[in-house]
C-alpha cells in the first residue's frame, strides 16, 4: 500500500470535460483498485499545463523547487525540507496532461521521481512506471523531451545572440538575486534570476517591497538576520555546494545592493580614477553598449518603475526629513545647536543629555550652547509641537513616478537596427524568411510609433490628506523611532540656546522667521521652527472655529 497525492488541474474554471469532481473520481478509483490510500488532493484551477508542476501554486508546495536543475547538495536539501515531498509516495493525475502538457517537464519529473523512490502515474492513461508499458511510454517521452530541449537551445541562441556577445557572465561573485547557469548553447555562462534553491530573487523582491512600504534599511537588515536568511556570501557558498558560514547582513552592503543597477539586470563596473588633487578614488559606473545604452546582461529582478521608486525612497530616507533609522533618539536631526550642528544624545553621570556634535567632531565644545537634559528637551519639544499643531490634519507627500518611453523607443530602434544587420548578413534570404523579416520589421516599427506617440508625464509629488490629526497620531506612537519620524516628516527643527528665550506674543509666534519663512515658537531655551504650511493649516482651523 502506498500514499497517493491526487493532482487536479484545470486551465479554466469552466472546463467541464475534465472537472475537478471527475478527476477526483478517476484518481480515487485508480488508487482503490491497487490498494493505495489517497493522502491529499492538490487543486490548481485556472493554471496552464505549460507551467512546470513544481512551479504551480498548489502542486508546487508538494515538490522541491530544484527539479530539473543542476544544483548543489545543500540547495537540494534546502528545497526538499521546504516542500511536503515526504508526505506522499505516488503522484497521480487523471491523465498525464493534468500533471503537465510539456514533455520536458514530465521527463524531468519522472527522472527525479525515479531517483528518489517516488512514482508518477496517470489513472486513465495507463502511465505507471511500475509496469512495462509505463517504462516504454517514459522512454518515448524522454526522446521527445530531448528533441524539445534542443529546440529550446536553438531558440535561446537566436534570441540572446546580441546579449551573449556583450553581456556574457565571465565569473566572479554573482550579484545577489541571480545565479550563473551554463549558456543554452553550451558556450560560457549567463546570469539568470535565482528562482529556486536559495531563491535569492524572491528575497530581493521582498526587501524592495518592505523598503517601499516604509521600513528603514536598519529594520530590513534586522529582519534578514533574525529570519536567518542566507547572506550574499552564504547563498553563493550554498550554490557551490559548500556549507554556509553564517555571515550576517550589514546595512551598508544592503544599501549598496539596493542602489545598484544590477537589480535591473544591467552591468556596473568599479574603476579607480585620479582626482585633481592627485588622490585616487574608486567609482562605480554603468556600463553602456556601442549605442550608449545600458548593457543588459540578464532579466531584471524588478521593473524600472519599481527601481525608480526604490531610489527615491532611499534618497528620501537619507535626508533629515525622511529619516527612520532603527532605535534612534526621538530628536535625531531635529534638535540643533545655535552653531548649526546637530545635537546628539549622550550618557551623563546621572541622566542622558543632548550636546552639540562639534564635541564629537573636533574634540572641543563650540561654546555657543550648553548641554540639556534629554528628558526635559524631549518633553518640551513634544509639548510645544502638540500645542501648536495638535489639531492640524497630517498631510503626507507621496511620490508619483512619471511615464517616459524614451528608453523603450531607443530599445525598439536598436532592435530594428539589429534586424537590418541580420538581413544584410544573409539571414532571412528565403521567401519565407523575407516574409518573416517584413512582418517583424512592420511590427517593431508600429510599436516604435505607438511608444513615441505616448505622452511624457514627469515625476511628481502629491499631497494626500490622511484624515488624522497630529495629536491622534501621537497617541498611537510607542517608540522613539516613530516619534522621530513624525517630527522630521513634519519638518520640525528645534534650536537650543544657552539661555532662556523671552516669551513670544501670538503675533510673533505666527510671524515668519528667517530666510526660509519658518513659523517659530519659543519654549524655555528652545526655539521651535516649523514649516509655514503647518501654520496655514492651524490658521484655517482657527477660522473655521470662529465661523
Amino acid at each position: 500500500m502506498a500514499r497517493v497525492l491526487g493532482a487536479l488541474r484545470l486551465s479554466r474554471a469552466s472546463d467541464e470535460s475534465t472537472s475537478v469532481v471527475r478527476q477526483k473520481v478517476a484518481i480515487q478509483r485508480w488508487a482503490d483498485s491497487r490498494g493505495h490510500t489517497v493522502v491529499g488532493w492538490v487543486e490548481d484551477v485556472d493554471v496552464s499545463g505549460a507551467i512546470a508542476p513544481w512551479e504551480r501554486p498548489g502542486l508546487g508546495q508538494w515538490l522541491p523547487s530544484t527539479i530539473g536543475k543542476e544544483v548543489s547538495a545543500v540547495e537540494q536539501r534546502l528545497a526538499w525540507e521546504l516542500s511536503r515531498v515526504d508526505e506522499w509516495d505516488i503522484l497521480c493525475g487523471m491523465k498525464l496532461d493534468r500533471i503537465s502538457r510539456r514533455v520536458l517537464h514530465i521527463a524531468q519529473l519522472v527522472d527525479w521521481a525515479g531517483a528518489h523512490d517516488k512514482e508518477i502515474a496517470a489513472a486513465e492513461d495507463g502511465f505507471d512506471l511500475s509496469s512495462p508499458m509505463g517504462k516504454i511510454l517514459f522512454q518515448l517521452i524522454a526522446a521527445f523531451a530531448e528533441g524539445e530541449l534542443e529546440a529550446i537551445k536553438f531558440r535561446a541562441k537566436s534570441s540572446y545572440v546580441h546579449l551573449m556577445k556583450s553581456g556574457r557572465w565571465r565569473g566572479g561573485f554573482v550579484p545577489y538575486g541571480y545565479r550563473a547557469e551554463k549558456d543554452a548553447e553550451g558556450e560560457g555562462w549567463k546570469l539568470v534570476p535565482d528562482e529556486y534553491g536559495t531563491e535569492t530573487a524572491k528575497v530581493v523582491r521582498e526587501i524592495v517591497r518592505r523598503t517601499l512600504d516604509g521600513e528603514a534599511t536598519n529594520a530590513v537588515c534586522r529582519w534578514l538576520n533574525e529570519s536567518k536568511i542566507p547572506s550574499p556570501l552564504d547563498a553563493q557558498r550554498m550554490r557551490n555546494g559548500k556549507e554556509p558560514k553564517g555571515a550576517v547582513w550589514r546595512v551598508a552592503n544592503l544599501l549598496k545592493m539596493l542602489r545598484s543597477h544590477t537589480l535591473l539586470g544591467r552591468v556596473e563596473m568599479t574603476e579607480e580614477v585620479m582626482l585633481p588633487d592627485g588622490t585616487k578614488e574608486k567609482r562605480t559606473r554603468l556600463v553602456r553598449d556601442a549605442e550608449g545604452l545600458p548593457l543588459q546582461r540578464a532579466e531584471p529582478l524588478i521593473d524600472k518603475r519599481e527601481w525608480d521608486q526604490l531610489q527615491e525612497k532611499l534618497k528620501d530616507n537619507s535626508t533629515p526629513r525622511a529619516g527612520n533609522r532603527y532605535d534612534r533618539s526621538p530628536l535625531l536631526q531635529v534638535a540643533f545647536c545655535v552653531c548649526g550642528k546637530a545635537l546628539y544624545r549622550n550618557n551623563g553621570r546621572n541622566h542622558m543629555y543632548y550636546r552639540c556634535s562639534s564635541r564629537n567632531i573636533t574634540g572641543a565644545e563650540c561654546g555657543q550652547s550648553e548641554a540639556i537634559q534629554a528628558k526635559l528637551l524631549e518633553e518640551a519639544i513634544e509639548d510645544a509641537f502638540l500645542r501648536a499643531v495638535g489639531r492640524a490634519q497630517i498631510i503626507r507627500r507621496v511620490f508619483r513616478p512619471g511615464v517616459d518611453h524614451t528608453q523603450d523607443v531607443a530599445e525598439v530602434t536598436r532592435a530594428l537596427a539589429e534586424l537590418r544587420e541580420d538581413r544584410e548578413a544573409g539571414l532571412y534570404s528565403s521567401e519565407l524568411g523575407k516574409k518573416e523579416y517584413r512582418e517583424e520589421y512592420i511590427r517593431l516599427e508600429a510599436k516604435r510609433e505607438a511608444l513615441a506617440a505616448m505622452p511624457v508625464v514627469p515625476d511628481r509629488w502629491e499631497e494626500t490628506p490622511t484624515g488624522q490629526t497630529y495629536r491622534d497620531r501621537w497617541a498611537e506612537l510607542t517608540t522613539s523611532t516613530e516619534k522621530n519620524h513624525e517630527l522630521r516628516e513634519a519638518g520640525v527643527k528645534a534650536i537650543v540656546h544657552s539661555r532662556r528665550l523671552p516669551a513670544m506674543s501670538p503675533a510673533q509666534i505666527m510671524a515668519p522667521e528667517g530666510h526660509d519663512g519658518s513659523w517659530q515658537h519659543a519654549v524655555g531655551r528652545v526655539q521651535l521652527l516649523m514649516p509655514m504650511n503647518l501654520r496655514d493649516r492651524v490658521r484655517s482651523l482657527a477660522a473655521e472655529h470662529i465661523v
